[in-house]
């Protein structure tokens, strides 16, 4: 009979043996869009991130023309460098006016950056993601 090796000593073999994840630079914000829906009261936002080590915060703040926070999203240690998330506006929207999109990525205390997109509160069809 073949005797079966302890699954717990090939499971921390397997973790000594993988690479302890390093940061040469802080993360950072590479690319934003986003995309109202049809009915103008969610839009669509998605949020590419460079490579990380340790997991950044993201925080999403959607304003009106007039600089009021219409939504507003954090999330706590992404695990992900790409997000694709759903904003639910609090207030009827305006068709046809800027809205202001801000991204700030940060990991405890520290800023690590940040990105504001503007776009017209109109709906498109979204452009496919490019390789």
């Amino acid at each position: 009979m073949t005797k079966l090796a302890d699954p717990i000593k090939l499971y921390r073999e397997a973790l000594a043996d993988a690479p302890i994840p390093t940061e040469d630079h802080p993360p950072a914000i590479e690319r934003v869009e986003v995309w109202p829906y049809p009915d103008l009261r969610r839009v669509w936002a998605r949020v590419q991130i460079s490579s990380f080590a340790a997991y950044p915060n993201l925080a999403l703040t959607l304003r009106d023309p007039d600089g009021q926070v219409v939504c507003a999203m954090f999330m706590v240690e992404i695990r992900d460098p790409y997000q694709s998330v759903t904003l639910h506006l609090r207030q009827t929207p305006r068709p046809g006016v800027a809205y202001r999109l801000e991204v700030e990525l940060t990991r405890g205390e520290s800023m690590l950056d940040q990105r504001a997109v503007e776009f017209k509160m109109v709906f498109r069809e979204p452009e496919p993601k490019s390789a």
